[in-house]
């Protein structure tokens, strides 16, 4: 598998933080890359086992159930349904404590592309786009909660 890893420092706490990235009433505020997110079969809050959707501006969808559910700390989920592309697909969001007010933002990716041969091909543009999506939502949220 394929791990991709990302991190920036946010002004925030560690609870408010972890909060927003598994807020999916707000998440469209902040997050560049979806047009759609929300939990599915009538859930109100992410928890171990729960179902998620998520379509980006390409049109592409993931269904995903978290794995994991460890507030301030971790969330992560794994998918069940996605892109024609993706063999696995596993996202973790951790959010590391700083001090009372300063939390550091960890974004990972373990993935697996489809296709054999064809799938090493396509690996590098994977790891560019998936890696520039990661770093830009990461940009986007500390915006969204040191400047609005």
């Amino acid at each position: 598998m394929k791990t991709i890893k990302h991190q920036l420092e946010i002004h925030c706490s560690q609870e408010e933080v972890f909060d927003l990235t598994q807020n999916y009433s707000k998440r469209l505020d902040w997050d560049p890359y979806l047009v759609e997110a929300y939990l599915l079969e009538g859930e109100k809050h992410a928890a171990i086992g729960i179902k998620s959707l998520c379509k980006n501006h390409s049109g592409l969808a993931m269904v995903t159930q978290y794995i994991s559910f460890n507030r301030p700390h971790v969330a992560a989920v794994t998918m069940i349904k996605g892109p024609w592309l993706l063999k696995k697909f596993s996202g973790a969001w951790n959010v590391k404590y700083l001090s009372k007010n300063h939390s550091m933002l960890v974004f990972t990716y373990h993935f697996d592309l489809k296709g054999g041969f064809i799938g090493k091909l396509f690996l590098p543009f994977v790891v560019s786009k998936f890696s520039k999506d990661m770093k830009a939502r990461l940009v986007a949220i500390k915006s969204y909660i040191e400047f609005v």
